[in-house]
């Protein structure tokens, strides 16, 4: 009987924690889709019967790292991280990216929402998912080669080359391209071993994720472009030119008019 009795009450005690800790819920979203290079933000919300709770603990976490936490009092710990900030208020603990990176993303890299009450223990994760992006890129003209640079890549892309319609990545025309990763983003640098006057070459990037084209840029021969430029400037020219010579025939004529008119 004893024994029954204190299996019962064990029971009692495991189901009475458990329907504690129920009342205790935390919500966040399970998926968070960000453009690379933008501002994110991670909200982790309290959700339980506000009579009686006390929060003694409240903090985000990546890798067993915590990011940022909150005490009993509400009160936010400091962390050295310049990248994210976090807030605080009624129960809403806020995780904000400034600029979001490939390395605070990915299915291996969740974010944990952990919370300690006094009604128990809860978690919650979500994961943010970076967007193909390239921030930056140039095209210049570099020791007689057209070149291109594409910089903070994500996740990658190839390169190609186009000269009017005629695509020079097939195969006819040699091209070097070299990838570089730096702090999650990957850096190309791409030129070809061709110098062909005419119209101006095209480098455009092409996400390896998706298949489209993300980034373009023209590159010019500048003695090319040097010539346009002379050649527009000598067009202006001539049409001024012949427009201010035209107010001072009709002056001449005027002149010469008046003049057999007073004779």
């Amino acid at each position: 009987m004893e024994y029954t009795a204190l299996h019962k009450l064990l029971w009692l005690l495991n189901a009475f924690t458990l329907t504690t800790q129920e009342l205790v819920k935390l919500n966040v979203s399970p998926k968070i889709t960000a453009e690379c290079g933008k501002q994110v933000t991670l909200n982790c919300d309290v959700s339980s019967s506000p009579n009686g709770l006390s929060i003694k603990h409240m903090a985000w976490i990546q890798n067993q790292t915590s990011l940022c936490s909150v005490d009993e009092e509400g009160k936010i710990k400091p962390h050295s991280r310049t990248d994210f900030h976090c807030e605080y208020k009624h129960g809403q603990l806020s995780l904000i990216f400034k600029r979001v990176r490939p390395l605070e993303s990915g299915n291996s890299k969740p974010y944990t929402c952990k919370l300690q009450s006094n009604r128990g223990a809860s978690n919650a994760k979500t994961i943010v998912v970076v967007q193909e992006c390239c921030w930056s890129f140039e095209g210049v003209w570099n020791e007689g080669h057209p070149t291109c640079t594409f910089r903070h890549v994500y996740p990658d892309g190839d390169v190609h080359w186009f000269h009017g319609s005629h695509n020079l990545s097939d195969g006819s025309v040699k091209q070097h391209t070299t990838k570089q990763v730096d702090n999650g983003w990957l850096t190309i640098h791409s030129y070809l071993e061709h110098n062909l006057s005419g119209v101006p070459y095209n480098c455009s990037l092409k996400s390896t994720a998706s298949g489209r084209y993300i980034a373009s840029s023209l590159v010019e021969n500048p003695d090319l472009h040097a010539q346009r430029v002379r050649a527009q400037v000598h067009t202006t020219r001539a049409r001024n030119g012949v427009g201010s010579q035209r107010p001072m025939w009709k002056c001449f004529f005027v002149l010469i008019s008046l003049a057999l008119t007073l004779n």
